[in-house]
């Protein structure tokens, strides 16, 4: 087993661009299309809804390919993760965008989940955090202090909605743990069927006494077709070439090019012009994520799940 784990670890090479990009692309034009979406339906309808079409695909695409499904035994853990990682992320992701938290911020608390995944595993499940990643972690904290900060001066108070989004990085981050602690050999396809199902119940719950109702149909459709398909479908099979490509540790570098790609994409697509705090903190974010993810060479790297916002 050493041997294997060490071969695979010398084999691992740099990701291509031709992988890279698309990856970084979906990522972060989920969250000015989530805030799109947010605009024509209610947050909680729309990723129940996301969710629910999301472990329909994943359960055909499971079932097309012969993937094993999780025992009795695993399935509970599987629906627990997807809860904490899908449910509680998205919801928490899209009632913030509903609030009015820029895309841009969205973007960049979610990038922070490779360093709190790591501040959390130190401190939960005993895992070594070099001085590096102590770096990573403060320069983290500090991105999305400096970002907040600048929103507080222009607009003179703290949008609310910012804690929905901490929410759902909190969800991310101890997903991804508890998937790592309980859900080790679950196939990603059937096993990603079960967790989507099992959130979508979740906030399906929530969606029934929030207030509001669809306003734009062809909008709320479109942004739905673009999450699942290119969101969960594409991005999670990229995702995946990456990891066997280049290593779960290099893949999620990749976080660090979400923000300021995904500050981007809302300039022409939502109009939210990044300030200079804003462009600061995500600078900053960048820095943090990549230290963040860089892992002990004797070690493991980090297994967690991919964001499909």
């Amino acid at each position: 087993m050493a041997g294997d784990k060490s071969g695979a670890m010398k084999s691992a090479s740099s990701i291509p661009l031709s992988l890279a990009v698309p990856i970084v692309f979906i990522w972060a034009s989920g969250f000015p299309t989530g805030a799109l979406g947010v605009a024509a339906a209610p947050p909680f309808l729309l990723t129940a809804v996301r969710l629910a079409l999301a472990a329909l695909v994943l359960a055909v695409i499971a079932l097309c390919s012969r993937a094993r499904w999780p025992s009795a035994k695993l399935v509970g853990h599987t629906a627990i993760g997807g809860i904490l990682t899908y449910g509680m992320q998205f919801a928490g992701c899209y009632g913030g965008l509903s609030a009015g938290v820029p895309a841009s911020v969205t973007a960049l608390v979610i990038a922070m989940n490779p360093v709190l995944t790591a501040a959390l595993a130190a401190s939960l499940l005993r895992e070594r955090l070099s001085r590096i990643r102590v770096v990573g972690l403060v320069l983290g904290v500090l991105a999305v202090v400096i970002t907040l900060g600048d929103q507080v001066r222009a607009e003179g108070t703290l949008n609310p909605g910012i804690f929905l989004t901490l929410l759902g990085l909190l969800g991310f981050s101890a997903g991804g743990l508890y998937q790592q602690r309980y859900c080790v050999g679950v196939d990603v396809r059937a096993g990603g069927a079960v967790q989507s199902a099992a959130a979508a119940l979740a906030v399906g719950v929530l969606a029934l006494f929030e207030h509001g109702h669809v306003t734009h149909w062809a909008q709320a459709t479109a942004v739905l077709l673009w999450l699942v398909l290119a969101g969960s479908v594409v991005g999670t099979a990229c995702y995946l070439r990456a990891v066997a490509v280049g290593g779960a540790s290099r893949t999620s570098a990749l976080f660090s090019a979400v923000p300021p790609v995904s500050a981007l994409l809302a300039w022409p697509l939502l109009g939210e012009i990044p300030s200079i705090g804003a462009l600061i903190g995500i600078a900053l974010g960048a820095v943090a994520c990549v230290l963040g993810t860089r892992s002990d060479p004797l070690r493991q790297a980090d297994r967690q799940p991919v964001a499909t916002s």
